[in-house]
């Protein structure tokens, strides 16, 4: 049972190329606080948990409400959800929108 759970989660943590880990994230803000770091969960998900400061895109609404939050393109954004996977889609969604410096937490809350 164990083994089945650890491949269930293995698989939902996912990484999609542009990933860093929550230490790499911490360094990263402390050295630049203007990034900009989205919950890409349901507002409920957010509203329960969430990394201080976040901004909550739910990942279906991504595309029609990040030019509210994020004016330039070249601002350094970092998505997260659960496990990953979600964050993932919505870095690449970012990205063919012409974002250029997004990175995914890997492995999202579950890793944290």
């Amino acid at each position: 049972m164990k083994k089945l759970i650890y491949k269930l989660k293995k698989r939902l943590m996912r990484t999609c190329g542009n990933d860093i880990n929550y230490s790499i994230m911490k360094k990263m803000l402390k050295e630049n606080p203007n990034i900009i770091v989205i919950d890409v969960r349901t507002r409920d998900e957010y509203m329960y948990n969430h990394l201080q400061g976040a901004i909550n895109i739910p990942l279906q609404d991504i595309e029609e409400k990040i030019g509210r939050f994020v004016k330039n393109q070249t601002d350094l954004i970092i998505v997260y959800c659960e496990y990953g996977g979600r964050s993932c889609k919505a870095m690449n969604k970012l990205q063919k929108l012409g974002y250029v410096n997004v990175y995914n937490l890997e492995g999202g809350m579950e890793s944290i």
